[in-house]
């Protein structure tokens, strides 16, 4: 069940105070605050108004319009308490962000911190499956099956990390290499290119596919499109990998493991200490 109790807490935290502690750039103007590169978004105690983008609610609410968080990071966030929630909770959706005038802070981000290759960066971006949005966040993304987009697998680039996904549905951001033989799942976009960095020389007929956490509407949406193919799970070494992992092979037999060596939590961190 999840603690209603915190999310209340959450919900009527005075996000003004919130936001300067952070340093957002807020101005006074009578009774309410006004963000000094938003002229249109008003806040006063634990609730806004953006009138340009027609958006507004509460302290849970504008963190993850703002900042692309998910519902259970807002709330953490708001409370430093940790939120218990069902593993499979759908993701929230949120507003469309706003692409950036060049993708700098994307490419330091996940060149230098990552560990990611210069060249496997500037391809994605070429290629149109990378971009910066004006929060700095890295937008990864997810097409259907016909390649039409329909959403971004986000991934912030500041100190404190988050993930989340524009449109929750049963496809992910992914990779296609030669005619397909074998499909691998990921938690998130950035495992999936640490571990093709790792085995470029050997995944030549794959899908990597990226999850945005473990959402199983993916697995099972590929499953049914593509029945021939070999699956691979390639989730973190932790308690929820395992769990997810337990319950698909609990499901389907068929299903195979393909995870980074034991002593590491997963594959971007793999390939930093590899």
């Amino acid at each position: 069940m999840i603690d209603q109790e915190l999310v209340r807490k959450a919900r009527q935290t005075d996000l003004v105070a919130y936001l300067m502690n952070r340093g957002e750039p807020l101005k006074r103007v009578g009774a309410n605050y006004i963000h000094r590169e938003h002229d249109s978004l008003y806040i006063k105690g634990n609730m806004f108004v953006w009138y340009s983008r027609d958006e507004k609610g509460n302290s849970v609410d504008f963190l993850m319009i703002y900042y692309g968080m998910t519902f259970k990071q807002a709330v953490e966030a708001l409370t430093g308490a940790e939120l218990s929630i069902p593993d499979y909770t759908p993701q929230e959706r949120t507003a469309s962000p706003q692409r950036a005038t060049d993708e700098k802070r994307v490419i330091a981000y996940l060149c230098k911190r990552r560990g990611l290759e210069n060249r496997l960066i500037f391809a994605l971006i070429k290629q149109g499956k990378l971009w910066q949005d004006t929060h700095g966040n890295c937008n990864f993304v997810i097409t259907d099956w016909n390649e039409r987009p329909i959403g971004t697998e986000i991934v912030g680039t500041g100190d404190t990390r988050f993930k989340n996904v524009t449109e929750h549905s049963g496809y992910g951001f992914h990779l296609i290499l030669g005619e397909p033989t074998e499909a691998l799942y990921f938690e998130s976009a950035i495992d999936l290119l640490s571990c093709y960095q790792i085995h470029r020389i050997k995944l030549t007929h794959h899908i990597l596919v990226s999850m945005g956490g473990l959402n199983r509407s993916v697995v099972e949406e590929l499953c049914k499109v593509r029945p021939q193919l070999t699956h691979w799970l390639c989730v973190d070494n932790d308690t929820a990998g395992n769990k997810f992992i337990f319950q698909r092979k609990s499901e389907d037999t068929s299903i195979k493991l393909f995870q980074p060596p034991r002593q590491y939590k997963d594959w971007n961190e793999y390939l930093l200490k590899k």
